[in-house]
Parts: structure tokens; sequence; C-alpha cells
């Protein structure tokens, strides 16, 4: 009998349960498909291990987010629980006056809530297998490649943990709604229709104080944002911006339904016009007594966007250039000139005293570099000679010299004194620029790097020197250079710098790294060397014969020739230079770090995929749960308010009036947060984007559109379910009345 009433219950009570079994839907589906992820990856040919942790750490951090995301949606089924237990006390009143024991109508509720957990449950596993599906495909899209082998694929793990989330999820709902039902003593429950929440009122005074001073905290908040850029997060300005963006909404809102009325209400021909006296009194009563959840919503709202928004950026920032950043097959550096303690000596240092103190610390490593004439190729082809000539088809190395005659400092003046805008140049962002020594190569190793990638060589007139230059944050600046036609001394000796600016990248790196190179003849980098300097860098770029083998076979030929040179048993050379104990024993010649495209472009592919499903699952999650907190209050003011839409129905207004007041009220409400949140985030994007995404070409306007399509469909999504299910409650409370 229970389980029949139960069942009645739940047809009857259909628009009540829809935003409740909305966001279970979406919260299962959601949960469901981004815990799957690391079951696609039998869709994609994995070569390497680097490809195969792609999957495995981005499962991994899923899961991690999952904890949080189980926690979010905990509390927001038992948030929206609430309401339906509130609608129902009446109803739960009536079963007690008609014999039942409380624990016959807990077992009711028991039963309510497990079908629709079941029903729920099953719907949004349905829907989140088919959304895994979809994730098939855009993670494809992610890493560049199209499914030849597409099958079906269903996650037992991903099954399994959303399963055990959700049972617990529900059992918990159950113990609360069986506790809370149990506990109501009849009188309450016979009069919970009658019990509405108290309309705080505050003065209009007040409250336009409080009003002004929100708006002024916001205000500094954002210039303090904007006036520091980019900063750490533990930095004193970007903690007092971050505090007067929460001071300064929580009383925007606190401040917002009394300053509202100080204003209607002296504009009479709106403020009486229609129904618009009790729109406004409805919404200044729900604002004024959750104000609090509005703060919230919105806090939640500018961190979903800016997250989805930046976080769609960033991938660019990171990953967008990999194939221009990766032109060869490997490149094996040797990073000479490193201090005692593993880091990069500062390069303002004087570059003729290296020598002498590398072959303090480390004469072996230096007598062998001399004794090849710093040729690392000849070093690798003596130390495994039949396997380099399988492997390695052509190959080009470049020597990066540190110019002692001068820094990069003639240069920066020359350009400022062109009259460009200082803001363009971004000499703030480029650190000690000004103090650093002139980076120098060869032409004739800068034209070896272009001949593998297939570019013309450049040719030098007499006197003369170039400039290469492809990190767009430092673009600007090399482009006043060669505007302002310096002369640089390399060597005792002045050349001319002329243009163009030349785009080639040196070596295989996570993003275009070729910064204000200076491009010199052959001869001034003999004097150089004449005069002592030994190379700060050395990068060897290989491009693999075409042998049959793949890609990931090659990277593994390329680590077994070094390791014939130095095997990896030295002290250090698999932890790389900063993290070795003694650098100068191993590490400094010939070989430091071993990149590889295919590795790079596998490691892009998965930061890419990471902070792509990141900043979905997160922004996904946290607009379901802010939209349903909104729905759940305008549903309950809407029941609430059932009587006062009776008695204007009686007084003579149709129901298009009643539905036009309630329409209205839905809009403001769900439209007020969402809008002091997207001004915050205007300004994080817009701060973001100067100090980071602009600086290396990359557009914030696709991540952006982005964020307001995904904005639009969940978030608006949710308040038209708001509108039609709170206009079904007052068109039956109109019926009835």
């Amino acid at each position: 009998m229970y389980l029949k009433l139960a069942l009645r219950n739940i047809r009857r009570s259909v628009r009540d349960y829809a935003v409740y079994f909305i966001t279970l839907l979406f919260g299962v589906a959601v949960f469901y498909a981004f815990n799957s992820i690391g079951s696609q990856q039998i869709l994609f040919d994995m070569e390497t291990s680097a490809s195969r942790s792609v999957f495995d750490s981005t499962t991994y951090i899923l899961g991690m987010f999952s904890v949080v995301v189980a926690c979010v949606l905990g509390f927001l089924i038992l948030y929206a629980n609430q309401f339906l237990i509130r609608r129902r006390k009446r109803e739960f009143g009536t079963y007690l006056v008609l014999g039942m024991t409380p624990g016959h109508v807990s077992r009711i509720v028991l039963y309510e809530t497990v079908l629709v957990g079941l029903l729920s449950l099953a719907v949004g596993l349905i829907c989140g297998v088919l959304l895994s599906q979809g994730l098939s495909f855009f993670t494809a899209a992610l890493f560049g490649t199209t499914m030849t082998n597409y099958q079906f694929v269903f996650s037992p793990d991903a099954f399994l943990v959303t399963l055990a989330c959700f049972a617990a999820i529900y059992v918990v709902v159950a113990a609360f709604n069986t506790i809370t039902v149990s506990r109501c003593k009849l009188i309450d429950l016979i009069r919970a229709g009658e019990k509405n929440e108290r309309a705080g009122v505050r003065n209009p005074w007040v409250c336009l104080v409080g009003f002004v001073a929100a708006v002024a905290i916001l205000a500094y908040a954002y210039e303090q944002l904007i006036e520091n850029g980019l900063v750490m997060l533990d930095q004193p300005e970007f903690i007092r911006a971050t505090i007067g963006m929460l001071v300064g909404s929580l009383l925007f809102f606190w401040s917002l339904a009394g300053f509202a009325i100080a204003v209607l209400t002296r504009l009479r021909g709106v403020y009486l016009r229609k129904l618009n006296l009790f729109t406004v009194r409805q919404i200044a009563s729900k604002v004024n007594t959750a104000f609090l959840s509005l703060w919230a919503v919105c806090v939640l709202l500018f961190f979903s966007i800016t997250v989805f928004s930046s976080g769609m950026g960033l991938v660019e920032v990171f990953v967008g250039g990999a194939e221009r950043s990766n032109p060869y097959s490997a490149t094996l550096e040797a990073a000479v000139w490193y201090g005692p303690d593993g880091s990069k000596a500062s390069s303002s240092g004087d570059p003729l005293d290296r020598r002498a103190e590398m072959e303090a610390e480390a004469p072996e490593r230096l007598a062998q570099a001399e004794s090849f004439n710093w040729d690392m190729a000849a070093a690798l082809q003596e130390a495994a000679p039949e396997l380099w000539a399988e492997t390695v088809g052509a190959f080009a190395q470049v020597s990066a010299y540190s110019a002692p005659d001068m820094t990069y400092d003639p240069l920066v003046a020359a350009a400022e004194a062109t009259g460009v805008d200082p803001s363009t140049l971004r000499l703030d962002d480029l650190g000690s620029v000004c103090t650093t020594h002139l980076t120098v190569v060869s032409l004739s190793d800068f034209n070896g790097a272009r001949a593998l990638q297939g570019q013309d060589p450049v040719e030098l007139a007499a006197g003369t020197c170039a400039l290469a230059n492809n990190m767009d944050m430092v673009t600007p600046l090399a482009r006043a250079v060669l505007d302002a036609a310096p002369t640089v001394t390399i060597a005792s000796e002045e050349y001319a710098l002329a243009g163009p600016l030349y785009d080639t990248q040196l070596e295989d790196n996570a993003m275009a790294a070729t910064a204000m190179v200076i491009i010199a003849p052959d001869e001034a980098v003999e004097a150089l060397k004449a005069a002592g300097c030994i190379p700060d860098t050395q990068y060897l770029n290989v491009m693999y014969a075409d042998n049959g083998k793949t890609a990931g076979e090659n990277d593994a030929a390329i680590d077994d020739i070094v390791a014939a040179l130095q095997p990896r048993d030295m002290g250090g050379f698999e932890k790389g230079t900063q993290g070795a104990d003694d650098p100068y024993a191993s590490l400094l010649w010939p070989v430091t770090r071993i990149l590889t495209a295919n590795e790079m472009l596998s490691q892009s592919a998965g930061l890419r995929l990471m902070i792509t499903y990141l900043a979905l699952y997160i922004g996904f999650v946290f607009l379901i749960s802010t939209a349903a907190i909104l729905a759940i209050q305008q549903l309950s003011q809407a029941s609430d308010s059932t009587p006062r839409y009776r008695i204007l129905w009686k007084l003579g207004c149709d129901r298009g009036m009643i539905y036009r007041s309630l329409l209205a009220q839905v809009l403001v409400y769900f439209l007020v947060p969402l809008g002091l949140a997207v001004c915050h985030s205007v300004c994080a994007i817009g701060v973001l984007s100067d100090s980071l995404l602009d600086a290396i070409g990359v557009s914030s306007a696709g991540p952006i559109m982005m964020a307001a399509a995904l904005t639009l469909v969940i978030y608006g999504g949710y308040m038209l379910v708001t509108y039609l299910a709170a206009r079904g409650i007052v068109k039956t409370a109109l019926t009835e009345g």
C-alpha cells in the first residue's frame, strides 16, 4: 500500500520534482562522463608511455576533483530535497490525521526518495554513457586526430564510482527525510501552508549608504587588480583585491533591496503601475532574507565563468603552438653554463670568466668538450656509430654564446627612443633583460637550423648582423629595436643590426623560445671563441631517418645513444641539471636534456586534455549548483506566496498580469547575481588577458564565447524550468482558490 501511495504521490508531484530530478540527472551524467575519461584510451593508438600517461594523469586529477564535486552535489541534493519536504508538510499532516503514524509517513517518504533516486540514477547513467561517447570525439579533437576504430566504450570503474557516490548521497537524503518527518508535530504540519518567511525591512537610507559603500569597495578591488595585473596568489595586492570583491559583493546584496525600494518608491509612475509594487516587494522580501545565498551564488558564478574562460585560454598559452615549437624530431641540449647550485648562472656575469670557472669545477667535462671541439654530434657518433647511422637522418648544432662587450640595455634604450609606447614594449614583464649579455649564434649554425625546417638560408651583408625572435611577448621590443637600427658590439667589432626579423625556432621546446637572438657572421663568433668564450648552451637538433620505426622507437634509440656516451649511473643525468647533487660532475656536456617532438606533443595534448576537462567539469558543476539553488529558492517563494496570488486573483488581476509579475521575479532573481558575477569576471579575465594571453598572442574571445554559451544553456535552462514550475504552482493555487 505504502509503495503504491509513493508512486501515486510522485505522479501527482511531477512539477514539484522537476528541478530536483533535472539536478540529479545532470549530476549523475556529468559525474560518470568525466570519471570515464581514462577508459577512452583504448580508442587511440598509444605508442609511448608518455601518451598513455596523458589519460592516467587526467583521470587521477579528475578523480581528486570528483571528491569535491560529490560533496557539492550532495549538499545541492539535500538543499533541493528540503524544498520538497517543506512543500508537502501539509500533505504529511493529513496522513497523520487519517491515522498513519510518523513511521508510516517516513516509510512513504523513503519509498519516494528511493524511487526518484533510482530513476534519476538510471536515466543519468544512460545520459552519462551517451555524453562520454561524445567526449571521446572531443578528446580526439583535443589530440588533433581522428578515431578510425571507434567502438562503444563503457567504463565499469566510472559506473561503480558513480553508483557508490550517489547511493551514499541518497542514503543520507533518505535518513534526513525520515528524521525530519518523524520529528514534525501535527500542528506544524497542518499549519505549514500558513507560515511565510518574514519579510525583513531595512532602513532605506542605511541601505543607500551600504550600496554606495559596496560600489566603492568593488571599484577599489577592480582598481587593485587592474593596476597590479597578474600577481602571485599570496601577494598583498591580490589578497586586497579578493577581499574587496568578497566584501563588496556581500554588502551589495545586503543593501540592494532597500536601495531599490528607496529609488523605485520615488518613481511613482513606475512603482505604482500594474503589479510593479507587488513584484518589487516580493523580490525585496526574498533578497533581504536570502542575501547570503545570493552572495554565495554570485561568487560561485564568478569562479565558474572565470575558470572556464581562463582555462580555455590557458590551454592555448601552454599548448597552442606545440607543433610550431617542436620543428625537429629531437633536440639534445647541453646546458653548459650552470652555477654550482644547479641553477643557471646570471647572464649578467662576465662571459670571459666562465671557462676558468668550469675548468676549476669540472675539468673532465671541459677537456672532453674541447677534445671534440664542442661538437656534440661527433661525440655521440663515436659512442654509438651504428645506432646513430640507423636513427639520425639529418642534424644541425646551434651554439649560443654571450657577448662580453655588450648587454641588451643599449638596444632597449634605442627601442624606447623611437617613441613607442613603453607599455607596448612590456619591459616590466621581461625581467632583467637590460643587464643580460647579448645572446649570439653564428650565421652557419642559424642556417643549419633553418635548413632542417625547410626554410631558406639567411645572408648577411658585410658589417651587419640580424635578429631572430619568435616569442610573442618579446616581439614588440624586437621590432622596435630593428626600427631603431642600432649597432652591436661583438668581440670589439661593430655590426649594424639589419632586418627583417627572423621567426625561427632554434630548439624543441614547450613554447616558442627564440628571444632576441643576434645572428652574427661566423668570424664574429670565431673571435668570441678566440677571446676565451665558451658556449652558454648548445642544441643538437636531429631529424630521424626514414627507417620504418615509430617516433617512440626512435626516441628510445636516441636515449640509448646518449646512454652509450654518458651512462645513467654517472650521477644525475636522469634527474636533470636542477636535480643533480653536483651538476658539474656529469651533466654539463655533451647532453644534459633530451626533448623529442613526439613526447612534447603528447605532453601538450595531455595538458590540453587535463585543463580543458577540469575547466568544463568545474564550470558545469558550479553552474548547475548555482542555478539549482536559485531555482529552489524561487519555487519556495512561489509556494509560500500562493495566498497572495489568490488575493490578487480575487481582486481582479488576470492571469497574464500575475504570470508577468512571476516572470519578472524569476528574471531579476537569476540575472542580478549573474550580472555582478559577469562584472567580476570581465575584470579578472581582462587582467589575465593583458598580463598573459595577449602577451603571447592568444585571443580570449573564443573561450569567452564558449563560457557564454555554456552559461546560456545551463543557467538559462534552469531559469526557464523555474518559471514554468513556479507558474504551475501559481496556476494550481488560482484554480483551487
